[in-house]
């Protein structure tokens, strides 16, 4: 598959993909839509790209502004291209990819400090694991941590993307601001409820620091 950032300062380079067939980037239609959509908030954002794979959407977010990114992804091999793109196309911006288990992680990287807390977070599970978004599963639980305000600010933006005939239920600690029905996905806009911040901070973790761009 051939991959490529669309606009702003990276605009045609092009991303190296892994030889398995385990990562579903957005196609250049879709992601050209979200960034229209979301332009007024790119400026100077601080990212994160959770499931990023090989960092198609961190990476455009970056060309188109944003401050910092943390892409955030579990498989080994996935991992390797998705950091070999990021230290040939943004090698002097701030960024930290980092390999970790994503229904454990806290979302804050050892040597990631700057780039917190998240304004603009991509979540993008596997369409198989979006059951686990349930408020007491796996996934459910991790939307939990990323609304602490150690993590995410208190305007912070979450773009979940589903498949179109998976049904988001709202949890408690972010409300369904709007849904993009797409082709055969969705895309939930998730924004925190308008309630003071009284979840405990969040520390880096200690055992998996992530390779880090300054």
């Amino acid at each position: 598959m051939s991959l490529r950032i669309i606009g702003g300062e990276y605009g045609r380079r092009r991303l190296k993909t892994p030889p398995t067939q385990t990562t579903r980037p957005y196609t250049e239609r879709v992601r050209q839509g979200v960034f229209d959509r979301i332009s007024p908030i790119i400026e100077q954002s601080r990212v994160a790209d959770v499931f990023s794979g090989v960092g198609t959407m961190g990476l455009e977010a970056l060309s188109r502004g944003a401050a910092s990114c943390v892409f955030i992804e579990g498989d080994s091999v996935v991992h390797e291209a998705l950091s070999n793109n990021v230290s040939t196309i943004a090698p002097d911006r701030k960024t930290v990819c980092w390999k970790t288990n994503i229904h454990r992680t806290s979302f804050c990287p050892n040597g990631g400090e700057e780039c917190l807390p998240y304004s603009l977070v991509f979540f993008d599970p596997p369409y198989d694991q979006c059951p686990l978004l349930k408020p007491h599963a796996a996934l459910g639980k991790c939307l939990s941590r990323l609304a602490k305000p150690r993590v995410t600010s208190d305007d912070a933006m979450i773009i979940l993307r589903t498949p179109g005939r998976f049904e988001f239920s709202e949890c408690s600690a972010w409300r369904i601001d709007d849904c993009w029905r797409i082709s055969t996905m969705n895309l939930w806009i998730l924004k925190k409820p308008n309630t003071g911040p009284d979840a405990e901070p969040v520390e880096p973790d200690a055992g998996s620091a992530g390779e880090t761009n300054e």
